[in-house]
């Protein structure tokens, strides 16, 4: 009962920080809440990539326009053309369904997230996890919060194709797992598998 307490206390703490959401956008947007096997911060991650998927204009004001990158990095994205051109996107996008956590999903998130992990690689070759139940892949290294995560991925700095962005914001995936493990090199690194 502890452990849900200061979950929810610091997930309202970090919510409540970023201003207007309101009880029934964080519920509805909040799909991983009750997946025990999640961290704090694999369900975060799935919130904030919810909040921008269900609410595009609101996720622009309330998160993007104040975000400038992480306190561990700085804010390498204060200038960033690519943050520009995700709040040029929101503010025209209409709001998609949210994702929700599967569990087939989830364990080739976990499979591949280890396995970098160890080996301090990066991108997307598997080497020992196998390439089924899912359909497309992103991965995020060095970021500690669910947050930071999502930004990574919506924001997609330095990433021509803007791969990842198009993958977490695509009406063609329902089903997500994130998978955040020890990195080598970077620290921290997640898996984030959709289909």
């Amino acid at each position: 009962m502890k452990t849900v307490f200061c979950f929810l206390f610091s997930l309202y703490f970090v919510i409540s920080n970023a201003q207007n959401w309101t009880d029934t956008q964080l519920n509805n947007a909040n799909t991983a809440k009750d997946i025990a096997i999640l961290t704090n911060v694999e369900k975060e991650c799935i919130l904030y990539l919810n909040l921008c998927r269900m609410y595009p204009k609101d996720f622009l004001n309330y998160e993007l326009s104040n975000y400038f990158g992480t306190e561990k990095y700085g804010d390498y994205i204060k200038n960033s053309e690519y943050r520009k051109s995700l709040m040029n996107l929101l503010k025209k996008m209409e709001a998609i369904e949210p994702l929700y956590f599967d569990m087939e999903v989830y364990n080739s998130a976990v499979c591949f997230s280890k396995e970098q992990g160890i080996a301090g690689t990066t991108g997307h070759t598997r080497i020992k996890c196998p390439r089924a139940n899912y359909s497309a892949e992103c991965c995020s290294y060095g970021m500690d919060t669910g947050k930071d995560i999502a930004m990574q991925l919506l924001i997609d700095h330095g990433v021509k194709s803007l791969g990842h962005r198009k993958i977490s914001l695509s009406n063609e995936y329902s089903k997500i797992g994130v998978s955040v493990n020890t990195h080598s090199q970077w620290g921290i690194c997640a898996v984030i598998d959709f289909n």
